[in-house]
């Protein structure tokens, strides 16, 4: 079996998640104002906006700004006025541009130091944009990768196999060196497949391939693999 030599990471799901939640966030930012806000019926439109938008990849992946405005609408429908949303969005967008709108996973930090200390080049791959870099540098764990591969920069998406090239291509290295970790079954586990590459899935749930319930449990299938 061809040796792995890099590991890249998606980021929001695999190695942190905001907190406080989304719904609780963007209810904070409309009680400031003064405005009526219910959390949990925030958090619920938000889960089914930001999956009814996930068919198409192309606002995310080269208009950040304008995929997100549309999500934070449908988020705050019924709850937001129309003269408001903008600078709403905004200060949103500001918000989760900050490592303190969001917490590393249980043992994210210890499990990269064991992958960087057993050799193995890291770096993060994620449908996202710029502000990535700040968050991961604010929270303390951008000295481990290599790289910060964002969907933004490149002009691609997971699952497109370009996108995959693409760091093929500035890593220098062949797809059966790569193995890629992350938490969405379409995105990060078959769109690195499909492009040559080894797959974790971070996932509490039974099914086929490499699986994972959390990155502490990352090495010991590394190590089976290398066996």
């Amino acid at each position: 079996m061809p040796e792995i030599q890099v590991i890249t990471f998606d980021a929001a799901g695999t190695l942190m998640v905001p907190d406080p939640s989304v719904g609780e966030s963007y209810a904070k930012v409309l009680r400031d104002r003064g405005l009526a806000a219910d959390p949990e019926a925030i958090e619920r439109n938000f889960r089914a906006t930001f999956e009814a938008t996930q068919t198409s990849q192309k606002e995310s992946a080269f208009a950040p700004k304008v995929y997100w405005k549309s999500v934070v609408a449908g988020s705050l429908a019924g709850f937001c006025p129309v003269d408001e949303l903008d600078s709403v969005f905004e200060e949103l967008w500001e918000f989760f541009g900050r490592g303190d709108s969001w917490r590393l996973l249980e043992g994210a930090q210890s499990t990269l130091k064991e992958l960087r200390d057993r050799g193995f080049r890291m770096a993060v791959l994620s449908n996202n944009d710029t502000r990535l870099k700040n968050v991961l540098r604010d929270l303390g764990v951008s000295a481990f990768f290599e790289r910060v591969f964002v969907s933004f920069e490149l002009g691609q998406a997971k699952p497109d196999p370009a996108i995959f090239r693409s760091v093929e291509k500035a890593l220098g290295l062949p797809s059966s060196a790569f193995l890629h970790v992350g938490d969405d079954q379409a995105k990060d586990a078959d769109g690195a497949r499909n492009a040559g590459w080894k797959a974790i899935l971070l996932t509490k749930q039974k099914g086929s391939g490499l699986r994972a319930r959390g990155l502490p449990e990352v090495p010991a299938i590394l190590e089976k693999l290398a066996a």
